[in-house]
């Protein structure tokens, strides 16, 4: 047990402070900072536009001005004639101004802007503009106030959401699909990453030992078995690391940016069920776990450090394979999505949307769970036999020969 820690200690001490885990380990804080920095940024140099409103209609523009309640944009008063508000769009004083000619009962508006100017939310203009035309219309025809209310009262729509789990329908917060395919696509993303990251890693740590012989100086002292387990446990360290480092910077990201962006100020996140946490926490568990100890033994395959893109890009591959079919997944669910589900090495990205959004009910996860753990003890059986027989393997023979040779 002695001798497996310190093999463990070494690959974290080795791996923690290379160039490539500190990038792995900056990055999240890096792309916090980033979007943080553009957030703040945007909310402290966004400025009211300022345009202008001109009428041959003195009511309507008083109206027009009036309904400006939301502050969306600024209007200035002074400007009231067409050839004032064009010598100040050309000093670039306003961003824009509003023509609105009335001719009888015929209301036109035309709506001038810069390119280079700050942008305005046309559709208030125009809703404002029709909500005018609408009373003026009903005054010509006699209409009352409460006649033109009940005229134009919307009708009562509601939306519901519900889910069906073993043919019992059960009623579910209108916006908690989204939430739950959100956290999956999250989730989903985030094993692509770690997948295609460690793997590489944990593949170089090997192939590195090898190629510089040190790998015959531990064989001698410390079995492959040891060694594999203890290289394993040290990486699983240092992904539970950049775990927290993420999940840190996620949750201030979150605190901060749900109170400047309104994607997430909709977002009410009291609405996520601890069932689809716990799901997806696991599938990213094993998942990871799955890719990182077979990308362990296919580094024992190789003969020098360059050679690792070699031995891992078909399991990248199939990571990516299945990193796409999550996307597929979303709006989809033929047959080979469900199949794909509860295939290993698939599973752990298709699944977790399949199940978040309502796709798949809370026992296919639970088989989907169970034959991804399967696979993972099926897997680190084979991986440990295949590290132990090519750990010490130099033969210039194709990667997959050695493993149909000698595994």
């Amino acid at each position: 047990m002695n001798k497996f820690w310190v093999v463990c200690k070494q690959v974290i001490r080795k791996n923690i402070k290379s160039p490539t885990y500190i990038v792995l380990l900056l990055m999240p804080v890096i792309l916090l900072g980033t979007i943080v920095g553009i957030a703040a940024i945007k909310n402290h140099t966004s400025e009211t536009p300022q345009i202008a409103i001109v009428s041959n209609n003195a009511p309507l523009r008083s109206a027009l001005l009036k309904s400006n309640t939301k502050k969306a944009y600024n209007v200035i008063k002074s400007i009231t004639t067409k050839k004032a508000a064009e010598t100040s769009l050309a000093k670039e004083k306003l961003d824009g101004y509003l023509t609105v000619a009335v001719k009888g009962s015929q209301v036109s508006a035309i709506y001038k802007s810069r390119t280079n100017g700050k942008t305005v939310d046309t559709t208030s203009l125009q809703n404002s503009l029709n909500s005018l035309k609408m009373q003026q219309t009903a005054a010509q025809l006699g209409l009352s106030a409460k006649q033109l209310a009940t005229l134009f009262a919307p009708a009562n729509f509601k939306t519901q959401s519900v889910s069906y789990t073993n043919g019992k329908e059960t009623a579910q917060k209108n916006n908690q699909q989204t939430i739950n395919s959100i956290l999956a696509m999250v989730v989903t993303i985030l094993i692509y990453i770690f997948m295609v990251s460690y793997a590489s890693l944990i593949a170089q740590e090997v192939a590195t030992e090898k190629g510089s012989r040190i790998m015959e100086i531990l064989v001698s002292s410390v079995s492959p078995q040891i060694q594999f387990f203890a290289k394993v446990t040290g990486m699983f360290v240092l992904i539970l690391l950049q775990v927290l480092v993420t999940a840190i910077c996620g949750v201030f990201g979150l605190k901060y940016l749900s109170g400047n962006v309104q994607f997430l100020k909709d977002l009410d996140l009291s609405h996520v069920q601890p069932n689809i946490i716990i799901i997806l926490v696991l599938f990213f568990i094993l998942g990871i776990t799955l890719y990182t100890i077979l990308a362990a033994g296919l580094g024992a395959l190789v003969s020098r450090s360059d050679q690792v893109s070699q031995a891992v890009s078909p399991l990248t591959m199939v990571g990516l394979a299945a990193y796409g079919a999550s996307f597929a997944a979303m709006n989809s669910n033929t047959v080979l999505i469900k199949a794909g589900s509860f295939i290993p090495f698939l599973s752990q990205s298709i699944m977790p949307v399949r199940y978040a959004v309502g796709n798949a009910k809370t026992i296919d996860a639970i088989i989907s769970l169970v034959i991804l753990a399967v696979s993972i003890v099926l897997i680190t059986w084979f991986t440990t036999r295949l590290y132990a027989n090519h750990v010490l393997d130099y033969s210039d023979q194709k990667i997959w020969k050695r493993i149909l040779k000698r595994s």
